[in-house]
């Protein structure tokens, strides 16, 4: 639907999951600034994903028909911004956590063998990494000695549901290709999607990129998410500190609505809205 209605987006496949599922990236707009938006690392808090979907084609649909979008005219914030969206980083996970596997199958069976041994994490509703059992938010060459310490010490030393960080940095498909992909963009700036907290986290304070904080402050105006630091304990391997270590730029993650993952749908008009007020921001930032 989107080549065919929206010819304008451009359409890239980074690489195939371990289970042959694609990973997209999406690019539209003309202008100097590039902004990256991911979402998708956890399996069960796709809800993200979604918002980025729709999004997407409320802009598109806004730069047709010469209208606004999130009270901002859409063709200026085309040519002021390049945007990148990789909507959906883990589709294996993702389709384990929706119910879309079908028990019995080869790659069901693969999962429910690594949730066995971790019988306190619900399944399939809890699973939070890819099909190989690893935390893909827990990957990136940031740190990542202190995340596989503290995780294994918390009993995720090995392929889990959720909190293990592989063998090594980028031993996953899906993150050697995200991370390759950005180091060749290069972008300005950059948002990961997670639930929940109705949250932004920027990077440390002391490290803060020039504009982050400001950045943040206008992400919070227009979202009414407080902005608040990361916990030292969540403060590796992921792609956020991955991304602030490498390209010293800034970049946050934004944990939307509020429960339990996943979260319900009845939360999406919400999330919706206040994810896309910050898009807007960000482009024309």
């Amino acid at each position: 639907r989107l080549r065919r209605e929206f010819p304008f987006v451009y359409i890239h496949e980074l690489t195939r999951t371990a289970y042959g599922r694609p990973i997209y990236a999406l690019q539209i707009g003309s202008g100097d600034r590039k902004i990256l938006l991911t979402a998708g690392h956890h399996a069960n808090e796709t809800i993200t994903s979604e918002v980025l979907w729709r999004f997407l084609f409320t802009y598109c649909q806004a730069l047709r028909a010469e209208r606004t979008v999130c009270g901002a005219d859409a063709l200026s914030l085309y040519h002021e911004a390049m945007v990148y969206l990789v909507p959906l980083v883990n589709p294996d996970g993702a389709d384990l956590a929706a119910g879309a596997i079908a028990p019995g199958s080869a790659e069901y069976c693969a999962a429910a063998q690594i949730a066995a041994g971790f019988p306190d994490v619900p399944f399939p509703s809890g699973w939070k990494a890819n099909l190989s059992g690893v935390d893909l938010n827990l990957n990136y060459p940031a740190r990542w000695e202190e995340a596989r310490s503290i995780k294994a010490a918390k009993g995720f030393g090995r392929p889990a549901p959720r909190d293990y960080p592989g063998g090594r940095p980028l031993d996953q498909p899906e993150t050697a290709a995200l991370a390759a992909f950005t180091r060749c963009i290069h972008p300005d700036l950059m948002l990961a999607l997670h639930t929940q907290g109705s949250v932004i986290y920027p990077g440390p304070e002391e490290t803060a990129p020039p504009g982050a904080h400001a950045l943040a402050q206008a992400f919070s105006a227009a979202s009414g998410y407080p902005v608040e630091p990361v916990p030292p304990e969540s403060a590796n391997a992921g792609f956020k500190d991955w991304f602030l270590q490498v390209f010293k730029r800034p970049a946050f993650t934004i944990e939307a609505g509020l429960g339990e993952n996943p979260l319900p749908a009845s939360q999406l008009p919400e999330i919706t809205r206040a994810l896309s007020a910050i898009f807007t921001a960000a482009m024309q930032w």
